[in-house]
């Protein structure tokens, strides 16, 4: 589109449902790690990237319910988690973004080498290391 022209003059009303994307989804799932509390997401895309965060979850002891039809997600990630033998989910960048919650929660998190790629191929994650070592964590 060339140009957008919008004639007006007057306030804009109305409601906009924006629309549900992983951009979006992927960091408020990985976000639901810092609470003990029944979380529910609405409006959840039915996409492989958030089936493996979801599957990571229950790996390591979350309660999910995933409703794809309805764009539902519940779940709880309480007492009794056990992330030691779980790894990341792999193919997909965004697993750095499950780090922060790990580290707040268990005290470290193992980012395995081929955790950093996804289908558009390797991309670097150095901001988010430099990010995490701000903040005190020890990367090696």
């Amino acid at each position: 589109m060339a140009t957008l022209r919008v004639n007006g003059g007057r306030p804009l009303k109305g409601k906009v449902i924006p629309s549900a994307n992983k951009n979006a989804v992927l960091p408020t799932l990985c976000s639901t790690l810092l609470t003990r509390e029944w979380v529910t997401l609405h409006r959840v895309p039915d996409i492989t990237d958030v089936r493996k965060i979801l599957a990571f979850f229950k790996s390591i002891g979350s309660e999910v319910e995933a409703d794809f039809d309805a764009e539902t997600v519940r779940l709880r990630h309480g007492e009794g988690l056990d992330a030691s033998k779980a790894g990341l989910p792999k193919d997909m960048r965004s697993s750095v973004m499950l780090v922060p919650g790990l580290m707040a929660r268990f005290g470290r998190a193992v980012l395995e080498d081929d955790s950093k790629g996804c289908t558009l191929g390797l991309r670097e994650i150095d901001p988010h290391i430099e990010v995490f070592q701000a903040f005190g964590a020890t990367v090696g």
